[in-house]
């Protein structure tokens, strides 16, 4: 079983993210790997749906916020 990301070793974070394509993964801080490889999508991050719950996907036109 794989560790959490928080707990592994910089090595081991470096290796990840050089291998999952972050740039300048190499030249990271220990943080700043963790802040990359949590936020990647499909690998546990989560992006709120901007379309309310009820609406069919087909229907919605999503509008920036500046168009609102």
């Amino acid at each position: 079983m794989t560790r959490p990301i928080p707990e592994m070793d910089t090595a081991e974070l470096r290796n990840i993210a050089v291998r999952g394509g972050i740039e300048g993964a190499r030249d990271m801080e220990r943080q700043d790997l963790i802040d990359a490889l949590v936020a990647r999508p499909g690998e546990g991050a989560w992006q709120e749906d901007p379309k309310p719950a009820d609406v069919n996907p087909n229907d919605y036109l999503y509008q920036t916020p500046e168009h609102r």
